[in-house]
């Protein structure tokens, strides 16, 4: 390089460092007027092409830096970077493990790096490269932020939370890294802390609709659905071509039982991005699948086909395929991609932790033991005497969802939904180890009934169906005395197909798996048979799913009775109750009752594998 040449590209170098990329730009384009196989200058050249997106000129002249200099790493990064945004993926991946060979030790070789495998869905190794690179550069919060999105699509919520809170105690005005950061936290059922995220990212970025998408999201979940819709109509408003916000305003008319408007923008969203799998899982949820879906299910093959999909959306692409076969009756197609939705949902909640059974029995073991008649009889003297709540207890997929639609039509009903009081107290109340009852944990009692009578206001009594609660009912009776207990029960095999076939909006350690349902099922069976000797008969009422199909008006009645309530003929449209519904029922009990999921299990008899052993528990 001439002397004139060299004094040129210090003037251009110079200049891009300052961000004056048009200046820096014509300057080295006087370099390469005098020698056009220059490398340096078609360095630069293509680094600003690229930087102001004309990437087809700056590709061109950064393959001519590779004739030059083959091993040049700059060349090999930028070429990487552009064939990824081009969605050439196979060719930024090979490229930037080129340029990393080169440098290994260059962060930002291997943030691209990253990047490319997080593209390709190459997820484990895309958490390691980024891990190297945030070892290299621990002050480098964008790499941190990449880190934490790799983790939370393997299902590592809690690595991928250290992640981003990492980054933004180095960038605290990083919108991308709170709205990530509140998509873990709603995954780890913290919608307080998720609505704090999403708050600070729309003080930061007013017109991001996905901060208010993040907004509204962690709304519903906390139960205020009330406040939530006008975040998620302002996310669509903003971004009308957005297909996230579009499903999940979608999943927002289906728990409000509005399914019309819920299809149009379910399927608005799969028009936006036929790549995913969440729109069509809800779409499929919405509807009753017929002949005339087959092309939609044909569609979500072909997606399924293509690959790409993170194990995220791709879990929800085999629950979505398996209720459409379910509805066509094509049920071994169905079970097949239920069993690879529970391998998924499993990987992705658990990894490869163990469910622990011998633990799980010895927890119900001292429940048992330690909730004598005697010892309720006297501690529930120190409880709260409100009559409000009504808790609907069960193993989940068991019914307490159309329970609650049905007695909450009562005008003297409010619903609270699943309310994680109990569960959330279950260290206060019993130790960290599960083996110390508090002796002042009744005090409880009328903390819960003030919170009911807060989330619901103005009703005599408030349900609640969280469906776990059946495993504090000995603490539960004793801190609210005066509360009514329905349990739902269900033909045991049926509830554990429904299990296996339903994903869940939280983790529940036995649910993915046949052999783990069956314990899980024995030992509530185990339980609810000591509650039903121990609780009084006048605060604790069991109904049977199958009861309540045959029989509607009769079992109804027999609950109302129960609770102290005269007849009232709403209760006969419970379809039509517009409460919010975020449970996977949320089709079903907006439907009039039918008996379609009565024996569900003989559609899949061949493929019951453990579940047959249930089949006497009836």
């Amino acid at each position: 390089m001439g002397e004139r040449n060299q004094d040129l590209m210090r003037q251009a170098n110079q200049a891009h460092a300052a961000g004056q990329l048009g200046n820096a730009e014509r300057i080295v384009d006087q370099v390469l007027q005098l020698d056009s196989m220059d490398p340096a200058a078609n360095l630069l050249k293509g680094v600003l092409a690229g930087k102001t997106q004309r990437d087809e000129l700056a590709e061109r002249h950064l393959r001519r830096v590779l004739k030059v200099q083959p091993e040049s790493f700059e060349a090999l990064f930028w070429l990487s970077i552009l064939a990824r945004r081009g969605g050439r993926l196979d060719e930024a991946t090979d490229l930037a493990a080129k340029a990393t060979a080169i440098r290994p030790a260059d962060a930002h070789g291997l943030n691209n790096f990253g990047l490319c495998l997080l593209a390709q869905v190459r997820l484990e190794e895309a958490a390691r490269v980024f891990a190297n690179a945030a070892e290299m550069r621990p002050d480098f919060a964008q790499i941190l932020h990449n880190l934490g999105t790799a983790l939370f699509l393997l299902g590592r919520d809690l690595d991928a939370a250290k992640a981003f809170d990492r980054a933004l105690l180095l960038a605290p005005k990083a919108v991308d890294s709170y709205l990530a950061l509140g998509q873990v936290l709603l995954s780890q059922t913290n919608p307080g802390e998720a609505i704090k995220c999403a708050r600070r990212a729309i003080e930061l970025s007013p017109n991001s609709a996905e901060a208010h998408l993040l907004m509204a999201s962690a709304l519903v979940e906390d139960s205020l659905t009330g406040e939530a819709e006008k975040y998620m109509l302002r996310a669509v408003e903003l971004d009308p071509n957005d297909a996230k916000s579009q499903g999940l305003l979608g999943q927002r008319y289906q728990s409000l039982g509005r399914f019309t408007e819920a299809n149009q923008h379910l399927l608005q969203s799969i028009e936006l991005e036929p790549k995913q799998g969440f729109a069509y899982f809800a779409y499929v949820h919405n509807n009753r699948i017929t002949e005339a879906d087959r092309p939609m299910v044909q569609q979500m093959e072909r997606v399924l086909s293509n690959g790409g999909l993170d194990p995220r959306q791709l879990d929800f692409l085999h629950y979505g395929l398996g209720k459409a076969f379910e509805n066509l009756k094509e049920y071994e197609k169905a079970i097949g991609h239920f069993d690879e939705a529970n391998r998924l949902a499993r990987k992705l909640k658990f990894g490869d932790s163990v469910f622990d059974r011998e633990q799980y029995a010895a927890d119900f073991d001292w429940l048992i033991q330690t909730f004598s008649r005697e010892r309720i009889e006297e501690e529930k003297l120190k409880g709260s005497d409100s009559k409000l709540p009504i808790f609907i207890v069960g193993m989940m997929r068991s019914g307490t969802t159309l329970a609650e639609q049905i007695i909450s039509s009562h005008p003297s009903v409010g619903a609270a939904g699943e309310q994680r009081f109990w569960p959330l107290r279950r260290p206060a109340i019993y130790g960290q180890n599960r083996r110390s009852l508090d002796p002042m944990f009744t005090r409880y009692g009328v903390e819960y009934a003030a919170s009911l009578a807060r989330i619901v206001p103005g009703f005599d009594y408030v349900t609640d169906k969280m469906p776990a609660n059946y495993e504090h009912l000995g603490a539960i009776h004793c801190a609210v005395p005066n509360a009514r207990i329905i349990h739902m029960r269900r033909h045991p095999v049926d509830t554990c197909i429904s299990i296996f076939a339903t994903p869940n909006r939280v983790p529940v350690e036995f649910a993915y798996d046949r052999e783990n349902i069956v314990f899980a099922y024995q030992q509530y069976t185990r339980l609810m048979d000591h509650w039903r000797e121990v609780l009084p008969s006048d605060r604790f009422l069991e109904v049977r799913y199958e009861d309540l199909v045959a029989d509607r008006i009769g079992q109804t009645q027999r609950m109302l009775n129960f609770i102290g309530l005269e007849w009232d003929d709403s209760v006969l449209t419970h379809e039509s109750n517009e409460r919010n519904v975020i449970t996977p029922s949320l089709w079903q009990v907006r439907q009039p009752i039918y008996s379609t999921s009565v024996e569900r299990w003989r559609r899949y008899e061949p493929w019951l594998g453990a579940f047959k052993k249930l089949l006497v528990e009836k």
